[in-house]
């Protein structure tokens, strides 16, 4: 994919080595914003310890992958989303966030599109985040049934034919 602005001076393109720095914080700070209400306080305490990590883990996966798109506005970095390799339920859609004051702009489904547009994929999300599970339903998404439990609640797994 290609460069391309959408709106306010934001531009969605691939994510590049030099993002690495901007997506940990971003990834971080964005999962804070999500989930704050959501999980506990320790759980969220967490990441934040493991920023360097956490950077470490995205400058390899940027050097490896080349499904990570993010949104670019003036200010630096407002949104990410990333697929994996597709397998028998379609492409995985492993991320989508977005700074809480983008939320409710587009922005999400702009990220959306670029990283799936209409593929038969899946995504897990959790359970308790019902302003996601709406987003997703609303791009065609329904529980399968499968779930899984993790340190920060259960999650659900969504498909889309």
């Amino acid at each position: 994919m290609s460069s391309r602005d959408c709106f306010d001076g934001v531009t969605i393109r691939p994510a590049a080595l030099d993002d690495a720095d901007a997506l940990g914080r971003l990834h971080v700070d964005s999962w804070d914003e999500s989930y704050a209400h959501l999980v506990p306080d320790a759980v969220r305490a967490g990441r934040e310890e493991h920023l360097a990590e956490r950077i470490e883990v995205w400058r390899e996966m940027v050097a490896l992958h080349d499904r990570t798109l993010v949104a670019e506005a003036p200010e630096g970095l407002v949104g990410f989303a990333g697929a994996g390799e597709p397998d028998e339920l379609g492409l995985p859609l492993l991320a989508l966030y977005v700074r809480a004051h983008w939320w409710g702009t587009g922005l999400g489904h702009l990220l959306f599109v670029a990283t799936i547009d209409d593929a038969p994929s899946y995504l897990w999300v959790l359970e308790p985040n019902k302003r996601a599970i709406r987003f997703y339903e609303n791009h065609g998404y329904h529980p399968d049934g499968a779930f899984q439990h993790a340190e920060e609640g259960l999650h659900i797994r969504m498909v889309r034919p």
